[in-house]
């Protein structure tokens, strides 16, 4: 293998300055072990799942591997509404199409208990995470001070995730050790501004390293953020696509049938901007956008069919977080022999750059 270092290899302890991200329903056990037996940063979600959940793939995770790592919690700075303090309007007519034809498909649609996440939920995780010894935690949601100065005492480093230069802002003022800057190109919920613009942003007054996320799954990226100044990658698509992660053959392969524009940034998921493959469930809404709801009504309304139709792993229909660039990905593979790809890649790229623009080694 080639060698691939940075500054923040040896705060995180790892071998290469790539990071998995913490996607949720896709990031558990399996994934964040292999990424990290290979030599990245492997990431737990940790957000939805219920604190015993949590602790199961932590231990799971720990079985697999001994090297470092990161559960990725969100933590709401207020708490948000209990779901009977919403007042819930008729089911839009676009769910009421896109249940009928999932049940039509054979699948049960059950209401669910989905539910915002609340601070004591984020405080039960967080001392499990402390009681295994997780080296490292990611916030998603925010990072508060109180988050990271319980880490810090712990021996724990702390990453932050940002779509917003003045996110990052706050994030370093609150002491965090590492920020993610996430551009709109990224899968999940994603910011309007683009990865290149956002990395310049916050390198120009950054304490802390600085990750770069959104879009990127393969070397050629890495390289041409690293040379823009990020001191690693936090990768999430990519990783989606692979043998270890948690979703269902379908939404595997619709990655790799992706084609470039195949991705849009949506308000339907949940009421926040996602970005997502287009299929039945993006469908069902065009030309209804005035029934979308607000977060988190819109959450609390999709999540049965959601819920119901990813369950099913139902290609048409389920809703596939992705990034822009799943486009490029075209094979499914074991999550280490990714991130070597990656690193090899990277490496290459970087040496040809070096060697196409008349650099000195």
């Amino acid at each position: 293998m080639s060698t691939l270092k940075t500054p923040l290899c040896d705060l995180l302890n790892i071998e290469y300055p790539i990071l998995q991200a913490g996607m949720g329903g896709v990031a558990f056990g399996p994934l964040a072990a292999a990424v990290s037996e290979a030599g990245g940063l492997g990431t737990i979600a940790a957000i939805s799942p219920t604190p015993e959940r949590v602790e199961q793939e932590i231990k799971l995770a720990r079985s697999l591997t001994k090297k470092p790592i990161c559960v990725d919690i969100g933590f709401p700075l207020r708490a948000p509404k209990e779901k009977s303090d919403v007042n819930l309007p008729e089911l839009p007519g676009p769910l009421k199409q896109l249940q009928q034809e999932i049940e039509a498909l054979g699948v049960e649609v059950k209401p669910t208990d989905d539910q915002a996440m609340s601070i004591d939920d984020a405080r039960a995780k967080l001392e499990i995470c402390f009681k295994h010894g997780v080296e490292v935690i990611a916030c998603a949601l925010g990072t508060p001070k109180w988050v990271v100065e319980e880490c810090h005492a712990r021996g724990v480093k702390v990453i932050s995730l940002v779509g917003r230069a003045s996110h990052a802002a706050s994030a370093i003022r609150a002491g965090t050790d590492i920020v993610v800057v996430q551009g709109t190109e990224g899968g999940g919920h994603t910011g309007d501004v683009g990865l290149i613009t956002l990395l310049a942003e916050v390198l120009e007054f950054s304490t802390v390293p600085v990750v770069a996320a959104g879009g990127i799954v393969n070397g050629s990226q890495i390289a041409g953020v690293l040379t823009q100044g990020a001191q690693g990658v936090w990768v999430g698509t990519r990783f989606i696509a692979t043998h270890e992660s948690s979703v269902g053959p379908n939404y595997k392969s619709s990655l790799v049938e992706a084609e470039n524009d195949s991705t849009i940034r949506s308000l339907l998921f949940d009421g926040l901007y996602v970005r997502q493959l287009q299929n039945r469930f993006t469908e069902v809404w065009e030309g209804h956008e005035n029934e979308l709801q607000p977060y988190p009504i819109q959450r609390i309304v999709v999540a049965p069919a959601r819920f119901a139709a990813a369950a099913a792993d139902l290609k048409d229909h389920q809703p596939l977080p992705a990034g822009q660039g799943s486009g490029l990905i075209h094979d499914l593979l074991p999550a280490g022999a990714v991130l070597h790809r990656l690193v090899e890649e990277t490496v290459t790229a970087l040496r040809q750059s070096r060697d196409r623009i008349g650099l000195a080694a």
